[in-house]
């Protein structure tokens, strides 16, 4: 038997039990139900089902949650009540396993060559609960208009023994300071230049 004829099958019984629960919930025309929900308190909302409207979803926010209330169920047919509780639990700030900073030379650009050319320094540790982190990926996003500078990236590549400019593994950072820098020039002109982001 394959996987296509098992779904068939499974669809074929999800809709016969959908038209037995269909039989035995239909109700007639005229017939209708009250539904009254209540609290302790003065909050009260009725919710009225008839043939114009059974299939019509109806809902309320409680005003009060946690809190206790009453539902009372008045004439003929049937109605489907739940309740649904939505919540949000903020995770609580953890301090960050790693102390990353990240700097630029020249710091402005008030100088003329700092629109050409200008390095970024990264310094990174590892201040987690473990002794060292294996789970390191640096990455540097490219300012619009600029690339790296080929020989500052494989002077970075020779310090850790990288297998090629973007690929190095087997490095640990630990609780001391790892610094490197990059030079990154224009490669194309570009107006009206952003903050990176």
């Amino acid at each position: 038997m394959g996987v296509g004829t098992r779904l068939l099958q499974d669809t074929v019984v999800a809709l016969q039990a959908l038209s037995l629960y269909g039989v035995s919930t239909y109700a007639k025309s005229g017939a209708a139900s009250k539904v009254s929900l209540q609290s302790g308190g003065d909050f009260q909302q009725d919710f009225h089902v008839g043939p114009s409207n059974r299939l019509l979803l109806q809902h309320v926010p409680l005003p009060q949650v946690p809190g206790e209330y009453s539902i009372e169920v008045s004439g003929k047919g049937c109605v489907y009540l739940q309740t649904s509780l939505r919540y949000n639990v903020q995770p609580k700030q953890e301090s960050a396993p790693f102390l990353l900073h990240v700097h630029t030379s020249p710091e402005t650009c008030e100088d003329s060559k700092a629109h050409k050319v200008f390095d970024i320094g990264i310094n990174v540790s590892y201040t987690g609960e473990r002794r060292v982190s294996n789970m390191v990926i640096i990455d540097v996003k490219m300012l619009s208009g600029f690339i790296p500078v080929k020989s500052s990236v494989r002077k970075v590549g020779a310090r850790v023994n990288c297998l090629s400019e973007d690929i190095c593994p087997f490095h640990f950072i630990t609780g001391t300071t790892f610094s490197f820098s990059f030079i990154f020039k224009t490669s194309c002109k570009c107006l009206w230049l952003t903050r990176g982001l």
